[in-house]
């Protein structure tokens, strides 16, 4: 593969070129780096390659006409992909960078002070690319970086090529914490998991970290996984102990048949695997079986010409949600609990955040929703995940436990659809 950099600062890649991996890339015939500089292309006598903005303003602009001569002069050597370093290009990424290393030439454009003419832009260049939301003084860092990110793809240029596989955004994760001898360094020690020599447990070990890594310095990186993770198999509390009074305090709250019976209407649309009723109060557990009963009787049903067997069938009551949690463990190995507030709190996970780590996470989440004032802080300190709230445009936040499950529902297990042409 070749490389092509234009720039006014030749001499910026010197030691870049000669050190390190890229050397013996270089010196094996795995890449070709050629450096040209500028100036000579100018018609300038002085070797002038800017001039000041028309329409006025700071800085100065680099002229058309030595990026033209000098661009059309490299592509009579043959087809090459002309990128600009640019601060307005579009993010550079790892899927970028494998895209790059799949062509044969790149012409990598060095640009300086406030930028160079449009006109080069717009016929001359073929894509402008940036490392991030940040300003450089020019396009050289920016190129060295484009360049040691691209080559390192190229078949041979890294000893063990196995060791760009699992790499921070190679699978779209930040990459696990990784140690080296001594076990135990002043006191802080190697995490046991590593040194048991259980393959499993090690794999599970570094995708957790890795997952928990991405979470606490770039989430934005989970909701881009969100629609490709897998689904997880959850089911539905609606819970009416322990939950919030009015003051603070927790309570437990009365049953309305409207809750029940549109709970099992959102378990059964979003496929949950059961949808369980949270009450430690007997006479109210009786009230959940008897609306069972009702809907699910003959002459009702014929009445109503509408048969609910199929959501009512998913209601379990439950006096706490430790029960919920053991019958859960009857058709899943692992169960965990997920939180729903009306509040912030630290650590609160977006949906998409979520759903991209869930999965790995456990065999089945309990989605718990609090009736009255939202679930009560026992239950809250109990969750694994809590979810951020749903936000309006008011002060005012507290939605009905029936509209707010269904947008979080939503939110959590629905996947993006395109819509049809």
């Amino acid at each position: 593969m070749r490389f092509d950099l234009l720039t006014i600062f030749p001499g910026i890649f010197d030691s870049f070129l000669g050190e390190s991996l890229l050397k013996k890339a270089r010196d094996k015939g795995l890449v070709d780096v050629r450096v040209h500089d500028l100036r000579p292309f100018t018609d300038s006598k002085h070797g002038k390659t800017d001039d000041a903005p028309f329409g006025g303003g700071d800085g100065m602009v680099m002229t058309p006409q030595p990026l033209a001569d000098a661009i059309d002069t490299l592509k009579k050597e043959g087809p090459a992909k002309t990128i600009l370093l640019s601060p307005r290009g579009t993010p550079f990424t790892q899927a970028k960078a494998r895209a790059l290393a799949r062509e044969e030439r790149l012409i990598l454009v060095c640009g300086r002070y406030e930028g160079v003419d449009e006109r080069i832009v717009e016929h001359w260049i073929d894509e402008e690319i940036s490392l991030g939301d940040y300003v450089l003084n020019g396009g050289e860092v920016a190129a060295m970086a484009v360049i040691e990110a691209v080559f390192r793809l190229l078949p041979g240029a890294v000893g063990n090529a196995t060791s760009i596989r699992d790499e921070s955004h190679e699978t779209g994760l930040l990459e696990h914490p990784q140690y080296t001898r001594p076990e135990e360094f002043r006191g802080h020690k190697v995490p046991e998991e590593l040194l048991s020599g259980h393959h499993e447990n090690i794999r599970k070990w570094r995708r957790a970290e890795s997952l928990k890594k991405t979470a606490e310095v770039r989430p934005d990186l989970l909701e881009r996984l969100a629609d490709e993770a897998p689904l997880p198999r959850f089911s539905i509390a609606l819970v009416h102990h322990p939950v919030a009074g009015k003051n603070g305090g927790e309570i437990t709250s009365s049953i309305t048949t409207l809750d029940v019976h549109d709970m099992a209407r959102y378990g059964k649309t979003f496929g949950a695997e059961r949808i369980y009723i949270i009450t430690p109060v007997a006479d109210q557990q009786v009230l959940v079986e008897r609306m069972k009963s009702h809907w699910t009787d003959e002459e009702y049903l014929k009445k109503q010409n509408v048969r609910r067997e199929g959501t009512v069938e998913l209601l379990v009551t439950a006096a706490t949600i430790e029960d919920a949690v053991a019958h859960a463990r009857k058709r899943s190995k692992r169960v965990k609990l997920l939180a729903t507030t009306a509040q912030r709190v630290p650590g609160a996970v977006s949906a998409g955040q979520w759903r991209a780590v869930a999965a790995e996470e456990a065999d089945e989440w309990i989605i718990m929703f609090g009736t009255a004032y939202g679930l009560g802080k026992s239950l809250m300190d109990r969750a694994e995940r809590t979810l951020l709230p749903i936000e309006g445009n008011a002060a005012f936040n507290h939605l009905p436990v029936r509209g707010a499950s269904a947008i979080i529902l939503d939110r959590l297990i629905s996947r993006k659809r395109k819509e049809p042409i």
